[in-house]
């Protein structure tokens, strides 16, 4: 079993992680901790998200914003609905994309391990347009 490493980096940002709504770019995570953590810079939060995504303890998605987005991984995943008009994000159940994913594990003997799915399309709001 491999161990995980929690430096104070880390677990700077597991904490923030878990005490906010919503995603977070690297840079608004730095801008929040540098008051904490002086020390540190943009380099270290990227090796320490790139560190906690491969140990499974956050999710890393694209949402379309430029730079990609993280937050902790809790126990029922959710998925987003992403406008590419005026860029809203809907968040949506994961029961639905669960019961598309056990489909696909059935059909094609195939065990999906995406745990934030997201689909980019245009709201309501923007279709009227």
């Amino acid at each position: 079993m491999n161990r995980i490493k929690l430096t104070s980096a880390r677990k700077a940002i597991l904490d923030h992680l878990e005490h906010i709504q919503g995603h977070v770019t690297p840079k608004q995570i730095h801008e929040a901790l540098i008051d904490r953590l002086p020390s540190l810079n943009l380099t270290t939060v990227y090796r320490s998200l790139e560190y906690l995504v491969e140990h499974r303890l956050i999710s890393v998605t694209d949402i379309g914003i430029g730079s990609p987005v993280y937050e902790k991984i809790h126990e029922v995943p959710h998925h987003h609905l992403v406008c590419l008009n005026c860029h809203e994000i809907i968040q949506i159940e994961h029961d639905p994309i669960d019961a598309f994913f056990n489909s696909l594990k059935e059909k094609h003997k195939f065990l999906i391990q995406t745990n934030h799915l997201v689909l980019y399309g245009t709201c309501l709001d923007c279709q009227q347009d």
